[in-house]
């Protein structure tokens, strides 16, 4: 039979902060705004939970953690900026150009962009056994 010899299991690997990460891939959800909702909720929910783990674990779920909330915050800001300028500069007339009220939405998709290339990085550097720092995230969580 195939499988590992009797007696003979494959050395456990030990826990390194990679779920809180990989839950940040939420953002593909396609519809709009939710995705990127549920993966700021997400790892944040998932950071919390998976700080119990010591080591790289620990650092990488605090990180994570800090950069979903950190990522809903600013995302949800821009949003609402975004709706609330639409409503208020088109109440009398229709707009005449993209911007200035396309500004939040536009920041909001870079974010987004940046937010995906961010989770990937964190996902590489996690399931390395290596901790990732975002220096740039508010930390709700300190060391």
């Amino acid at each position: 039979m195939g499988g590992y010899p009797a007696g003979a299991y494959p050395a456990a690997v030990p826990p390194r902060g990679l779920l809180p990460w990989a839950l940040g891939l939420l953002i593909l959800i396609p519809f709009p705004f939710v995705g990127g909702i549920a993966s700021g909720i997400a790892m944040a929910v998932s950071g919390g939970a998976s700080r119990r783990f010591g080591g790289a674990a620990r650092e990488n779920a605090r990180a994570a953690l800090n950069w979903g909330l950190t990522y809903l915050l600013v995302s949800t800001v821009l949003l609402v900026s975004h709706f609330v300028i639409l409503s208020t500069l088109t109440a009398d007339s229709p707009a005449s150009g993209f911007y200035p009220i396309g500004i939040p939405i536009t920041l909001y998709f870079a974010v987004s962009v940046f937010h995906l290339v961010l989770v990937i990085m964190g996902m590489v550097r996690a399931s390395g056994g290596k901790i990732m720092h975002v220096p740039f995230a508010i930390p709700y969580l300190r060391a």
